[in-house]
C-alpha cells in the first residue's frame, strides 16, 4: 500500500490530515480526510463514498471532493499515486506537509 498525507489549518484553526494512495492487494485508490482529535469521524472517506469504496482505481475522482471541501494538496501526491497504480507499487509512504 501507498500512502501519502499532507496536513493543513481549517477556518477553526484545527489541523486536517489528507491522506492518498494506493492499495495494491485490493487494486484501488483511496482518500481519506480527517480532522485533529476526530479521527475516528473522517470528514471524507472513500470507504463511505459509494462512487469510489474499494473499487475506484482513478486518483482523480478525489479532486473534485477535494475542492467542494476547500482542500488543496501537492500536485505530486495526485501523480505519485497514479504512477503507483500504473506499476501496482506498493510500500511507499511520504509526508507532503513541508514539500517533501
Amino acid at each position: 500500500m501507498s500512502r501519502y498525507s499532507f496536513r493543513l489549518h481549517d477556518d477553526d484553526d484545527k489541523v486536517l490530515t489528507v491522506v492518498l494512495g494506493y492499495d495494491r492487494p485490493l487494486n484501488y485508490v483511496f482518500c481519506t480526510v480527517t480532522r485533529e482529535g476526530e479521527e475516528d469521524r473522517p470528514i471524507y472517506t472513500n470507504l463511505a463514498d459509494p462512487g469510489a469504496g474499494t473499487h475506484q482505481r482513478d486518483v482523480e475522482y478525489y479532486r473534485p471532493i477535494l475542492a467542494r471541501l476547500g482542500i488543496e494538496v501537492p500536485e505530486r501526491m495526485f501523480r505519485e499515486v497514479m504512477i503507483d497504480r500504473a506499476l501496482r507499487t506498493g510500500n511507499r509512504n511520504r509526508d507532503y506537509t513541508r514539500g517533501e
